[in-house]
């Protein structure tokens, strides 16, 4: 999830969302409409580069679609403007789309691309902190908001402590590696982005991510609403190849992904994009994950029990009535994770 809008609740959205109960997506995509329309969580930047890959090889063009591809200013808006009818697909993170199904929206999850969340706590290798059980006594900044509230518990839980064993300080986000190197706390919970900013100033850290330490959920996805699928299940196939292909094509080669991001994004900081990179690409293949795009029906459960025992979801949808594996390639033409 991204560290600045890492969870946008849906409650406040509710009504809008179950308006799209009663329609499609706004084109009618493959039918002589004005063509389709994806709708990312985030800016032109590494969060978002299998699709300007796939953009800049004309992946989508190629196969016939007029993809208008919009940026975008976090998971929540995306999902709500998918729901809407606004945008016809997207890419969110897996709490805002549990969220809003549980909320009534009749969202479909068709791919996913990070099978792990890229929340991570850090720590200068200084403090002497090796392991997470060496958080006992210690202060943590969580930022304010969002999931990471919800997940920090988990995570500690995940080595034997409770959220009573660490001083937790909530803290906002851009003071937060600031704090750490000058000693105000001893770990903060971030993501890339604090990672970024740690690695721009040679600081000397480790990561430890939420993902390998107990809170093993899939995260970004591509989505749509189930009617605009059943309508435009041809579109929603060759979105999804074509997507998958653009980020399979981005790990293989990061260069090439960092060139494609700067065509888009001109003012993008080279050294910080790549580093960037070299966090969210492996997310492609974490989790145990067999195939780039796919995430097993067993840990799409395990995603929804974690989120209702993190309580980012009151009463748990059933993974199998929103997320499909019917828009995906066949197993032979998706890329393997070895």
């Amino acid at each position: 999830m991204n560290i600045k809008t890492a969870v946008t609740s849906t409650l406040s959205v509710a009504s809008l969302l179950l308006l799209s109960a009663c329609g499609g997506g706004s084109s009618q995509a493959g039918s002589g409409g004005p063509g389709e329309t994806f709708q990312l969580h985030w800016s032109w930047s590494p969060s978002t580069a299998g699709f300007a890959v796939a953009q800049d090889k004309h992946l989508y063009q190629n196969d016939g679609l007029n993809l208008s591809i919009t940026p975008g200013k976090g998971s929540g808006t995306a999902v709500q403007l998918v729901s809407t009818g606004k945008a016809d697909m997207g890419i969110a993170d897996s709490v805002a789309i549990t969220q809003a199904v549980q909320q009534g929206a009749p969202l479909l999850v068709v791919a996913t691309i990070n099978q792990e969340t890229n929340t991570a706590m850090q720590v200068l290798d200084s403090s002497g902190i090796k392991t997470i059980a060496d958080l006992k006594g210690k202060s943590v900044a969580v930022p304010p908001g969002g999931a990471y509230s919800f997940l920090f518990p988990i995570f500690l839980q995940s080595r034997g402590l409770t959220e009573n064993d660490v001083k937790i300080t909530t803290m906002p986000f851009e003071s937060m590696v600031p704090s750490l190197i000058a000693g105000r706390v001893d770990a903060i919970v971030g993501g890339q982005d604090s990672h970024v900013a740690l690695a721009a100033q040679g600081t000397k850290f480790t990561d430890f991510p939420f993902g390998q330490n107990g809170v093993n959920a899939a995260a970004h996805s591509i989505f749509t609403t189930k009617s605009y699928a059943s309508n435009n299940s041809d579109v929603v196939k060759k979105v999804v190849a074509a997507s998958l292909q653009g980020w399979s094509d981005a790990r293989a080669n990061p260069q090439e992904a960092l060139a494609d991001i700067k065509k888009l994004a001109p003012d993008t900081v080279e050294n910080n994009a790549r580093e960037e990179l070299n966090v969210l690409l492996p997310l492609l293949c974490a989790g145990s994950a067999k195939y780039i795009g796919l995430t097993s029906p067993e840990r799409w459960q395990q995603t929804v029990s974690l989120l209702q025992r993190a309580k980012l979801v009151t009463n748990a949808p059933d993974p199998k009535t929103f997320v499909s594996y019917d828009y995906l390639p066949p197993q032979s033409a998706l890329k393997p994770c070895n």
